[in-house]
């Protein structure tokens, strides 16, 4: 009997240590040059280069119907149930397909061990949670550090970027991926080479290409030259925008808000070395030329000065997660790491705590639904993660196990009552 109620006691103290760490909620690790995209209410990210200087192949999301904050954001995990299917960083994700419930990843790597002399797809379902690695024809030679930017017609445009093996050079070259045939074409050359820049197609097919480098001595684009293509004819053409002085940057982030401005923000300079002025700053496409505006801010809900983040908009909300912050003259992951998330409302430029008013942010209300996956907490790698599955028993054993979870309960609310527990307080 007495060996009975050791055993028991025993299952009693390993459901409860498998409880509390189920319950403890997922929170990312620091990481840059991540990918993300918006299914329906859910806010993907994708990958990124992590403390260990490697990509990794975590998938996350956050719910952007629910309330949320910047400082408690409610992340799930996916990367139990689906890892992407490599180590990933620098790669562009897009969403498309029939229901636009598809993300296009766009990858130099084959396998965490064997880099690709081109473009590799892979595609997620989020309606089935399933990553596939389609077959494509006449896929380009391998880039990374571009945009994938996809018009209404599910045709995905990537210009330029940087080729990672052989010349180690940025380029102008446009591909275009027809997502619906999966097959790739060849477009006319930009006028500008680019990479680390931002893309943000228009309501009227435009594509706006703005800042980077271009591996010259001094590498940053000026901000004023802005490379235009055009989606309905294929093709490119240059604009000198106006208005007050942006410094120039790479690894910057944009979101188009509904009054048709560009919204940037943070950006290095200088080989990563400067902040660029403005951080925040506004390019009017109303206007012709296009118009620039600084915009100065002074709020305790700001970000610090960040690179290689990345950014969204939901509903007026531009959404800045992750990065490198910038410490002793450098932007660094190991030295100012950053794991957290920004909120900007864009209505009047001002830098907010929380989204409460739920109801106005359904990106794509026709969209699907997706599955509700247990949130885990999960590493960043290639990790083994437990799953109990919910079995519906009968007779004693329902019994057994509910009487079980009674007592671990019971056995937790009588421990935190009575037991007090003393507290501290690159590319690749």
């Amino acid at each position: 009997m007495v060996n009975l109620l050791r055993l028991l006691w025993l299952i009693i103290l390993l459901l409860d240590l498998f409880i509390t760490k189920s319950m403890a909620a997922f929170v990312p690790t620091s990481r840059y040059y991540q990918g993300s995209v918006i299914i329906g209410n859910k806010m993907y990210f994708l990958g990124g280069i992590v403390n260990s200087g490697k990509g990794t192949n975590s998938l996350f999301y956050l719910d952007v119907s629910l309330p949320f904050n910047s400082a408690n954001p409610k992340w799930t995990d996916l990367t139990s149930v689906a890892p992407i299917p490599v180590n990933s960083a620098f790669a562009p994700p897009c969403v498309g397909g029939s229901n636009k419930a598809t993300i296009f990843l766009f990858e130099h790597h084959k396998t965490n061990n064997d880099n690709s002399t081109t473009i590799v797809t892979f595609t997620f379902d989020s309606t089935t949670q399933k990553w596939s690695t389609p077959t494509t024809t006449g896929a380009p030679q391998t880039r990374e550090d571009m945009k994938a930017v996809i018009d209404k017609n599910g045709k995905i445009y990537i210009n330029g970027g940087f080729e990672p093996y052989k010349t180690q050079k940025s380029y102008n070259s446009t591909f275009i991926f027809d997502s619906s045939s999966l097959s790739w074409t060849n477009g006319s050359n930009a006028p500008i080479i680019r990479s680390a820049y931002t893309a943000t197609l228009l309501s009227n097919g435009l594509i706006v290409y703005i800042g980077g480098t271009n591996d010259d001595p001094s590498p940053e684009i000026n901000m004023n030259l802005i490379s235009i293509y055009n989606t309905n004819n294929g093709t490119w053409s240059l604009m000198n925008a106006t208005g007050d002085p942006i410094m120039a940057r790479q690894s910057y982030a944009a979101v188009l808000n509904k009054n048709g401005f560009i919204v940037i923000y943070g950006g290095a300079a200088n080989n990563y070395t400067v902040a660029p002025n403005p951080a925040l700053a506004t390019l009017d496409t109303n206007s012709m030329p296009y118009k620039w505006s600084a915009k100065q801010f002074n709020s305790v809900y700001a970000p610090p000065p960040l690179a290689y983040h990345s950014a969204q908009l939901v509903g007026d909300y531009m959404i800045i997660a992750f990065g490198a912050g910038l410490l002793n003259a450098k932007f660094d992951l190991a030295t100012a790491p950053n794991n957290n998330i920004f909120i900007l409302d864009t209505s009047n430029y001002t830098w907010v705590s929380s989204i409460n008013n739920v109801s106005t942010l359904i990106v794509n209300p026709s969209g699907p639904s997706n599955p509700n996956p247990t949130t885990s907490n999960s590493s960043d790698n290639n990790s083994s993660h437990i799953t109990i599955p919910l079995i519906a028993g009968l007779g004693s054993a329902f019994i057994i196990i509910a009487s079980i979870i009674g007592i671990v309960f019971w056995y937790r609310k009588r421990r935190l009552h009575y037991i007090a527990t003393p507290g501290t307080n690159t590319r690749e």
